[in-house]
């Protein structure tokens, strides 16, 4: 009996506490009478309650007003509703969409444009947090931190994990490529293509992966790709050198995350069994003409032990979509694109000389050819994620901005349009948010900070006008950015003339 009273008591003054929460801001933000929606493990219970921040961080958060003292700002929620920011977990914010070097060196104002634009319109479609998942340089690091509105940026090194001479690294001039790629794994296959300077023992998976934590890496890039068109039969890892960037991965407190789009690539890194696939299966390979309203069994096999492995999926379906877009005028005149690229820059990317990928890539086919064969490999690509979707496979979210050197994958537009595409594939829209914060955060290691509504986390949140478990128009119906703390309105973050 004396146990049980105690346990009330307890219970009873903690509520008590709950009820009377007392805070003293100095630099505070009060969010009231506003629907919260966050989760910790992907089971949503929307409620009307209350959300405080002090400085850069969540100091409260409930359904039980809070008492509140000090400086700070008052928003009534009422009607509105609170997510956590979105994380984008592959982007490539060291592009300027559309351009070769030759263009920005012709073009320097277009460049400076886009890029200081390019963090806002991250944060005008709510992505508060970009994982770059290709190489970057300290200078630009700290290019983009010094803007004065940004997400938050977590990267992979100064170049990812790829094997000698193989994909991305073939695609780089012989003579700067070594110096570009770094990170490079050394194979005896290619050892007479590779300069004398660089030693076997600086390029094992080991000394490899130490170097890319001691640049402030939160995870490694690798690749598993045989190349495309004249560039194919290009080197590929071996499962001894994928375990062992996984290994040393985990034991630097690093995550692995993959390249890779075909059925042989998944297959073998599902079987060594990386934490996540960069890109979505949708090269089937052998399997490319069969019907795309069923999974060939091999295929199913495959997505069963991602499943029973719980290895993150990332769609990427705005790779595929973005090519496509490329071969008519439907994208680039879109009123949207107003909001988010420069006005000259736009105009430019409507020349003939920014359709130089466009025409590489379709050379003499219609519009209507393409269209059929991008929608039979997109069509794919939606049929396995839905099969994932439907089987609690563990789906990250990522959009590969840009995939290439192609228009049609903007900041944050994209990652909008990566939204509607998953919907579009069938996958609930609590899934969807759940893949865009808690996941991506507890895959990465951000989660002790990033991914939900939490006292200790950061602020960085979305006010919305829509409540994104009903309508997946919510995520273009944003009402104020909050990242660390600081309140934006939207329009506030749109070209500016």
């Amino acid at each position: 009996m004396k146990n049980v009273l105690t346990i009330l008591l307890a219970t009873f003054l903690f509520s008590c506490q709950d009820n009377n929460e007392q805070l003293n801001l100095k630099e505070g933000v009060y969010i009231s009478n506003v629907t919260i929606i966050s989760t910790e493990d992907g089971t949503y219970s929307p409620y009307i309650g209350h959300l405080v921040i002090e400085k850069d961080g969540i100091v409260y958060v409930g359904k039980n007003e809070p008492s509140i003292s000090g400086v700070f700002e008052e928003i009534d929620g009422t009607g509105k509703f609170i997510i956590p920011g979105l994380i984008d977990s592959h982007v490539h914010m060291t592009d300027v969409q559309g351009m070769l070097q030759h263009h920005k060196e012709k073009y320097p104002d277009l460049v400076k444009e886009f890029n200081d634009q390019m963090p806002r319109s991250y944060l005008y479609y709510g992505f508060t947090t970009i994982i770059n998942l290709g190489g970057i340089s300290d200078e630009r690091i700290n290019s983009f931190n010094i803007q004065p509105l940004k997400p938050d940026l977590y990267h992979v090194g100064y170049s990812g994990a790829a094997i000698a001479n193989g994909y991305p690294m073939i695609y780089t001039p012989e003579e700067y490529r070594f110096e570009i790629e770094p990170n490079f794994i050394y194979v005896e296959s290619q050892a007479e293509h590779i300069p004398d300077k660089y030693k076997p023992a600086d390029h094992t998976p080991k000394a490899v992966v130490k170097r890319i934590k001691n640049s402030g890496a939160i995870a490694v890039k690798s690749y598993y790709e045989s190349g495309f068109g004249r560039m194919s039969n290009l080197p590929l890892p071996t499962k001894s050198i994928m375990t062992g960037l996984l290994n040393e991965s985990h034991a630097n407190g690093l995550v692995l995350t993959v390249h890779a789009n075909s059925l042989a690539g998944h297959s073998f890194l599902t079987d060594v069994g990386v934490d996540i696939l960069a890109h979505g299966l949708w090269n089937w390979e052998k399997y490319k003409d069969v019907p795309t309203d069923s999974l060939p069994l091999e295929i199913k096999e495959t997505l069963d032990l991602q499943i029973q492995k719980q290895i993150g999926y990332t769609p990427t379906l705005t790779v595929i979509e973005g090519e496509g877009a490329l071969v008519d005028t439907v994208f680039i005149n879109q009123p949207a694109l107003k909001k988010v690229i420069p006005k000259n820059l736009l105009e430019w990317y409507k020349t003939e000389e920014a359709q130089w990928f466009a025409r590489d890539l379709f050379g003499e086919s219609n519009v209507e050819e393409v269209h059929k064969i991008y929608g039979n490999i997109q069509a794919h690509a939606m049929l396995v994620l839905k099969y994932l979707s439907d089987h609690n496979g563990l789906i990250l979210f990522g959009t590969d901005t840009p995939s290439g050197p192609i228009y049609t994958n903007q900041p944050g537009y994209n990652g909008y349009w990566e939204l509607k595409l998953m919907k579009k594939a069938e996958v609930p829209l609590n899934k969807i948010l759940a893949s865009a914060t808690i996941n991506n955060a507890k895959a990465f290691h951000l989660d002790s900070s990033l991914g939900s509504l939490a006292i200790g986390k950061k602020a960085n949140l979305l006010m919305m006008a829509k409540n994104p478990l009903m309508d997946i128009e919510a995520y273009d119906a944003i009402d104020k950015v909050v990242i660390g703390g600081k309140i934006i309105k939207r329009e506030d973050l749109e070209v500016k003339e």
